[in-house]
């Protein structure tokens, strides 16, 4: 005598008996997996699980089984997946006085200059090497002299500057913060070497001995505080035109006391709005070749910054070097 062939119902109800922890779209997985001849699609094993279930409404409710009954998810049981952003922190520097150098593009940096202001401030609290001290010459996707691109180089050329300044400052804290210079190295690897992302070794920190020095990394993206003073290097504004006045620029970008490297220029701006909160903003100048290859023609002076801070106050002195010499 031919066997009787299971309903569609007798089906999911020995699954849903079978595996009753699992959700409902796994269930119907199995389901139509295992009979595609009375399941053709997932949608169709799908409603018939939840019609068994009780989860289809007041007349599946009514008519399931109460042992196979599965609740309907409960508002809240579905949480916001975790976000990829890694938290956002603030480095804040310590209070005293901070000798801040922008854009020494190593190795194509200006001896005499970056001698001027390392001479300048004497007994620094901290020293705050803000962005682009590297070039990356060699790592970078512009067309570049062959001639130069020596990364080996430019490393050795670095960790030598870094080993002079701890030698120089031995009890000042050191901050490198990541420029877009900086920036190459990552992208480097990212478009040629990826299997080398995350390797301990190839990072920054490790090929330029920042342990070994007592140096502190700031991330190219990450905030930084002295006093009331925010500090950037000055790329973190996507496509940020060349000013005539980047201070300025900055003022209206920001909307709060900042200074700033990146475009080679020492300016100030400052605002006073009508609750007489004063608003400043700096940028400065470099410490590298003012006359580069690939930009002879410029509007470049070198600079760096004295700032001295505690608490929310803070006062800048900005400086120009001219002849070897810093002027205000």
């Amino acid at each position: 005598m031919a066997k009787t062939p299971r309903t569609k119902q007798q089906v999911v109800k020995e699954y849903a008996a079978a595996f009753p922890a699992s959700g409902n779209l796994t269930l119907a997985k199995h389901i139509c997996k295992e009979n595609p001849n009375l399941f053709p699609t997932l949608d169709a094993a799908r409603s018939a699980v939840r019609h068994v279930r009780g989860n289809n409404g007041k007349v599946s409710r009514d008519r399931a089984l109460p042992e196979l009954m599965k609740k309907n998810g409960k508002a809240g049981e579905y949480k916001i997946p975790k976000s990829l952003v890694p938290k956002k922190r603030i480095v804040r520097i310590p209070d005293g006085k901070t000798l801040l150098l922008s854009d020494i593009h190593l190795p194509f940096h200006d001896v005499e200059a970056v001698e001027c202001a390392l001479s300048h401030c004497k007994d620094p609290t901290n020293i705050i090497l803000n962005g682009d001290t590297v070039d990356f010459y060699a790592t970078s996707r512009w067309e570049s002299d062959p001639n130069n691109r020596d990364l080996a180089g430019e490393l050795q050329a670095s960790r030598q500057f870094l080993m002079h300044l701890r030698e120089r400052f031995p009890k000042a804290n050191i901050f490198f913060k990541i420029g877009n210079h900086e920036e190459r190295w990552e992208k480097f690897l990212w478009r040629k070497a990826p299997e080398l992302c995350g390797v301990p070794d190839f990072k920054l920190e490790k090929l330029l001995r920042f342990e070994d020095l007592d140096i502190q990394e700031i991330g190219g993206r990450q905030l930084t505080k002295a006093g009331g003073l925010w500090i950037l290097h000055g790329h973190e504004f996507f496509n940020t035109f060349d000013p005539v006045n980047f201070a300025r620029t900055l003022q209206v970008k920001t909307g709060v006391s900042t200074i700033a490297g990146h475009k080679h220029k020492t300016s100030q701006h400052s605002v006073k709005s009508m609750d007489n909160n004063t608003i400043a903003c700096w940028s400065v100048g470099c410490l590298c070749d003012l006359e580069p290859d690939y930009m002879p023609v410029n509007q470049w002076n070198l600079g760096f910054a004295e700032i001295t801070h505690k608490g929310k106050k803070f006062e800048v002195n900005n400086y120009r070097i001219i002849d070897g010499e810093a002027y205000r």
